[in-house]
C-alpha cells in the first residue's frame, strides 16, 4: 500500500501547515487590530494637519508663500516616488498591488523616475528590475512610531529642498477595512491647494467616524487668518512638521493594510488546507478500501484453489 502511505504522509504534512497558518492568522489578527487602532488614531491628527496646511496655504500671500520652498512649483521634470511595501511576505497580493501601481506609473512617465523604497520587499522588487533606488528604508516594525519614521521624512524633505527632485509622490496602501485595502498614488511635494484637496479626498471617509472633520475642513478652506509671530515663521517651522506627520500617516495606513492582508491570506490558506485534507482523506480511504478488497479477493481465490486441490 505504497500509494496509501504517500497519501497519509501528505495528510500529515498538510495538517502541520494548517496549524501554522491558523497560528499566523491569529497573530496577524491581533497585529491588525493594534495597527488599525494606531492608524485610526493617527488619522485624526493627519486630518487636522491637512486642515492647518490648507489654512496656511489659502491665507498666505504669494510673496510669503515663497518663504517656504515646500510650496514651490518647479518647471523641472526630476521626479521621485516613495514606494511603501512590507519587510515580510505571506501577505497575499498586498505587495504585488503596490508594485503594479508603481510599475504603471513608471511606464507612463517619459523621463526617468527615481525611487525611495520603504520595506525590504520594495527594495528587492526594484533592484531586480534595475530601477534607480535613491535610498532604502526598512525595519519600521509592526507598529511604527513617529521617531522611527523621522529619518524617512527628513530624507524626503531634504531631497526636495536641495532641489534634487522637483516632484515627489508616495505610493502606499490605504486601510479601508479588514477585507478592503486600496493602493493610492498621492502627490506629496510640492504642496499646493490641488494636492491638499486630493489628500483630503483620499484620507477622509464619506460617512462614519471622521466624516464631520471633512465637513469642517471643507467649510474652513477659504477663511483668512492672522499669524503670530508671523506667517513666514509659521511656514518655515510648522509646514515641514506637518509634512512629516503626513508621511508618518502613510506608513501607519500601510502597516494596518499589511496585517489585514496577511490575516486574510492565512485564513484562505487554512481553508484551502482543510479542503485538501478532506480530499486526501477520501482518496486515502478509497485506496485503503481497494487494498482491503484486493486482499479479500486474493484470500478467497486462494481458499477456493486449495479446496479444489483437496477434492482432487
Amino acid at each position: 500500500m505504497a500509494g496509501g502511505r504517500a497519501i497519509k504522509s501528505r495528510i500529515k504534512s498538510t495538517k502541520s501547515i494548517q496549524q501554522i497558518t491558523k497560528a499566523m492568522e491569529a497573530v496577524s489578527a491581533v497585529k491588525m487590530r493594534k495597527s488599525e487602532s494606531a492608524a485610526i488614531k493617527g488619522r485624526g491628527y493627519a486630518l487636522y494637519a491637512l486642515n492647518i496646511l490648507q489654512k496656511i496655504h489659502n491665507s498666505l500671500s504669494e510673496d510669503i508663500k515663497k518663504t517656504s520652498p515646500l510650496f514651490e512649483t518647479r518647471e523641472g521634470n526630476k521626479k521621485c516616488i516613495v514606494v511603501i511595501a512590507s519587510d515580510k511576505g505571506l501577505a497575499g497580493s498586498f505587495n504585488s498591488n503596490v508594485f503594479k501601481k508603481a510599475s504603471l506609473l513608471i511606464e507612463k512617465e517619459t523621463s526617468p523616475i527615481s525611487v525611495i523604497t520603504v520595506g525590504k520587499r520594495s527594495r528587492e522588487f526594484f533592484e531586480r528590475r534595475g530601477i534607480k533606488i535613491v535610498r532604502s528604508f526598512e525595519g519600521f516594525g509592526d507598529f511604527a512610531l513617529l521617531d522611527e519614521v523621522v529619518p524617512l521624512s527628513d530624507f524626503i524633505l531634504n531631497t526636495f529642498l536641495s532641489k534634487e527632485f522637483d516632484k515627489i509622490d508616495v505610493i502606499y496602501t490605504n486601510f479601508v477595512s479588514a477585507l478592503k485595502q486600496e493602493v493610492l498614488v498621492r502627490p506629496l511635494l510640492p504642496l499646493n491647494e490641488e494636492v491638499l484637496k486630493e489628500v483630503v479626498a483620499n484620507i477622509l471617509p464619506e460617512s462614519g467616524k471622521f466624516s464631520d472633520i471633512k465637513k469642517e475642513t471643507t467649510n474652513n478652506q477659504k477663511v483668512e487668518y492672522k499669524f503670530e509671530p508671523g506667517a513666514s515663521e509659521i511656514a518655515e517651522n510648522l509646514v515641514p512638521s506637518l509634512v512629516r506627520l503626513e508621511i508618518f500617516h502613510s506608513v501607519l495606513e500601510a502597516n494596518a493594510s499589511e496585517h489585514a492582508a496577511r490575516m486574510v491570506a492565512m485564513k484562505n490558506a487554512s481553508t484551502n488546507a482543510k479542503e485538501m485534507i478532506g480530499t486526501l482523506t477520501i482518496k486515502y480511504n478509497k485506496e485503503r478500501q481497494a487494498q482491503i478488497t484486493k486482499e479479500l479477493i486474493e484470500i478467497t481465490s486462494g481458499k477456493e484453489a486449495l479446496a479444489a486441490q483437496l477434492e482432487e
